[in-house]
């Protein structure tokens, strides 16, 4: 049975950055270039189409997937890749109905497979493009599937999975069910040791402290987080601050 390539899987998530879409498919680009094995070449490029989805660019994305040729005649992580990103394309450019199947074909693969970070993320993914009222289902099957996992993206994913169910939790107003999940996602991001996800899941937490009446721990830290470079400037943080100020003097 294929197992996660733990090396390649590393390397994929310190390549990307996911606010630098251009930059990361230049990354990707020349790091696939520079491969001489054809399957990790593979993997390689199929995030250089989900970065041309990042950027909208969802033709060029759907070419260089198609470049790699049938799924079904790939190595098994690629084969799961391309899937996963032609759903991403899909989605992104507003055709849910047509990404579900490729994300569902996604996750089975990975599950079959052993790829605990790539079915924890084809879940993430069916959780998002499906109805609100499956969103519970499919992030309880992505922490199955990432939990107790070696794959660095597995990790990524349990942190993404716990935050997406934990804002799904607060939408409803049920704060007191969201805030384990916000803890439990500082926790996931801490040991990654990603500052920017970290600074999210820290401000989430805050947010539903304020929510719940703890006025005091959220200042605490909204107030650490303002200290930090990711906080420096955050107008998010600034607010939450203030609008714990104001509930503690009962403006």
């Amino acid at each position: 049975m294929p197992v996660t390539d733990l090396e390649l899987a590393e390397r994929v998530l310190r390549i990307w950055e996911f606010t630098d879409p251009v930059g990361s498919q230049k990354r990707f680009t020349e790091a696939a270039d520079a491969e001489p094995d054809l399957v990790r070449r593979q993997v390689l490029r199929t995030q250089v189409a989900r970065a041309q989805g990042l950027q909208e660019e969802f033709t060029a994305g759907h070419a260089t997937l198609d470049a790699l040729g049938d799924p079904d005649q790939l190595a098994a992580e690629p084969a799961v890749r391309c899937l996963l990103e032609r759903g991403r394309l899909r989605n992104s450019a507003g055709e849910p109905s047509e990404a579900v199947p490729l994300f569902e074909q996604a996750y089975e693969r990975a599950i079959a497979s052993g790829f605990a970070g790539l079915a924890a993320d084809a879940a993430h993914m069916l959780a998002t493009a499906l109805p609100p009222d499956r969103h519970q289902e499919w992030a309880g099957r992505g922490l199955a599937a990432a939990a107790g996992s070696a794959d660095p993206l597995a990790r990524t994913m349990t942190a993404a999975l716990l935050n997406n169910l934990g804002w799904t939790y607060a939408d409803a107003g049920r704060w007191a069910d969201a805030l384990p999940l916000f803890e439990r996602a500082v926790q996931v991001r801490r040991e990654r040791g990603d500052p920017e996800p970290l600074h999210a899941a820290r401000w989430a937490r805050a947010r539903a402290l304020r929510a719940l009446g703890r006025h005091d721990e959220a200042l605490a830290e909204l107030r650490a987080l303002a200290a930090t470079p990711e906080g420096a400037g955050d107008h998010y943080v600034t607010e939450e601050i203030e609008a714990n100020e104001r509930r503690q003097t009962g403006e």
